[in-house]
């Protein structure tokens, strides 16, 4: 739970994410805060994320203020580091911003002994992040373990590549079925993505390696 309510706004995006690492909402406030929490979640060294973590107290030209950072991410080596997230044009067309976040950054650093990066629309990578909403949309597709095993077992009859489709219509040429089915494909490499080339768009024409992707 954030230090600080994040509250409506005409000018920004506001609202919740759901979070499959953190199992629970995270708050977002904008469309860039959102699309950072998808990358987080595909993020393999990321063992989990946190909004609005804690707040300083510091000076900024000689006056008292304080500052909530907007997330600080938490890694599997033990590793912890706190991000700001900024548009870049907002960076770039305010002198008095660029010199807040340089000033953060040494505080942060001071106080919490945390490294302080920004992350900006700069970072985006349109191809992944298209590719990491898809799959995000089967990361809560309810349990089924007749679909799974389904799934399963057809991959494992694969010493070879296979195309999606493939796969899907050794499983079941029934339409109605085939619907049923797919979802659970999505979701196997959601969990397991080195079931696929993650470098390039997802379709049905896209090849599952039964033996993991080698980059």
């Amino acid at each position: 739970m954030g230090v600080r309510k994040i509250k409506k706004s005409y000018i920004s995006c506001v609202g919740y994410f759901k979070s499959y690492k953190n199992n629970n909402q995270v708050a977002f406030e904008s469309i860039l805060e959102r699309d950072f929490f998808t990358i987080l979640e595909f993020e393999d060294d990321v063992l989990s994320y946190e909004e609005q973590p804690f707040r300083i107290n510091y000076k900024l030209n000689g006056a008292s203020t304080r500052y909530t950072p907007d997330v600080l991410v938490t890694y599997k080596n033990g590793s912890q580091k706190v991000f700001e997230v900024k548009y870049q044009n907002e960076i770039d067309s305010s002198e008095e911003l660029q010199h807040k976040l340089s000033v953060l950054k040494d505080e942060i650093f001071e106080q919490k002994s945390l490294s302080f990066e920004i992350f900006t629309d700069i970072n985006l990578n349109d191809k992944y992040l298209k590719t990491y909403t898809f799959l995000y949309r089967y990361a809560f597709l309810i349990e089924n373990n007749e679909m799974t095993n389904k799934v399963l077992e057809a991959i494992k009859k694969y010493s070879s590549p296979v195309v999606v489709k493939a796969l899907l219509e050794s499983i079941t040429m029934e339409p109605s079925e085939q619907l049923k089915v797919i979802p659970y494909i999505w979701k196997e490499v959601f969990k397991n993505r080195a079931l696929i080339n993650m470098n390039e768009k997802i379709t049905m024409s896209s090849i599952i390696y039964p033996g993991g992707w080698d980059e």
